[in-house]
């Protein structure tokens, strides 16, 4: 779903400037109703568990930390993602104080406001996985690890029997997963057709060797055994994005026409996923770039065949 269009109306000469816009993403994928067994919580990272605070028989509740992770390789993880964090805040503060003097321009502070709220977003996931949280409410079965014990991402900890009933589990993918924050609201859309059950996440279970990120959640009213989709609505945030038309393919890598003073010529990009026919670019453009759009591909391909000569 997209707040604003991301580009104005394709000018007669056929290129489109590209603005920044904000952006809402639902991330959705399989999810299914779980009995009330057992969770297993694991490490996220590598790290030494430290304040383990919780015994074999004792209740938890949802959220609850029951440890945390420390170590060197936390230490500097953290300190990169605060400098990272205050790198990015004071070059907002000076973008802005451009802005005021009139040296500055609206597109290029709101690119260092994404900027430092990616930032601060990282600095706060990588906390967060630091502690290790129950993701449900229930009674500590066992515990697979003690105090000192150097833990790798995905070996387990503590395993907890829920006290309530049914819950679900869902695998979702994509780089926005360092997003994820207990508390978060979903909706469970089952495959029956039956009307969609609102959720709401209660921690990060695991990470899958394929990227994908298995989440609890809870609700009322939960059919059990019944599987089905699960959606998630991201916070909104600042994209750049161009119509889809305007993507060259070559040799493997993706790449647009730029248009400038100089003349026409063409630049690598990272894009994202199409969202109808816009596409959000990651990387290789700014605001206010100009690209063509109209025979992009034709104008490419001239480019790239007026570097050959014939042989003699």
């Amino acid at each position: 779903m997209l707040a604003a269009l991301a580009v104005s109306a394709q000018a007669p000469a056929g290129w489109v400037t590209v603005r920044a816009t904000q952006q809402a993403s639902i991330l959705s994928g399989f999810a299914s109703v779980q009995p009330g067994t057992a969770v297993t919580i694991t490490a996220l990272q590598a790290g030494v568990l430290t304040s383990l605070s919780v015994a074999p028989g004792e209740a938890v509740n949802a959220g609850q930390a029951i440890g945390r992770l420390e170590g060197p390789q936390i230490a500097a993880a953290l300190a990169a993602a605060e400098g990272a964090s205050n790198a990015a805040n004071a070059a907002l503060a000076a973008e802005r104080g451009k802005f005021a003097d009139h040296l500055s321009t609206k597109a290029a502070v709101a690119q260092a406001e994404a900027n430092a709220q990616a930032a601060r977003a990282s600095l706060a996931a990588l906390r967060a996985a630091s502690s290790l949280q129950s993701p449900v409410a229930g009674q500590v079965l066992s515990l697979a690890a003690g105090p000192g014990a150097a833990l790798q991402p995905g070996q387990a900890v503590a395993v907890i029997r829920p006290t309530a009933g049914a819950w679900v589990k869902a695998v979702l993918y994509g780089p926005q997963a360092a997003t994820f924050s207990p508390g978060m609201a979903a909706q469970f859309i089952p495959a029956d057709g039956t009307p969609a059950l609102p959720l709401t996440l209660r921690g990060v279970l695991t990470s899958q060797p394929d990227g994908g990120v298995i989440l609890a959640f809870s609700g009322a009213g939960l059919p059990p055994g019944e599987a089905g989709t699960l959606s998630l609505a991201l916070p909104p945030r600042q994209v750049l994005l161009v119509p889809s038309e305007a993507l060259v393919m070559d040799a493997g890598r993706w790449w647009v026409m730029l248009h400038t003073a100089k003349g026409d010529h063409a630049v690598p990009v990272v894009p994202g996923e199409a969202e109808g026919t816009q596409t959000p670019i990651l990387s290789g453009l700014d605001a206010g770039d100009q690209v063509i759009v109209q025979d992009a591909a034709l104008l490419y391909h001239h480019g790239i065949a007026s570097q050959y000569q014939p042989p003699d």
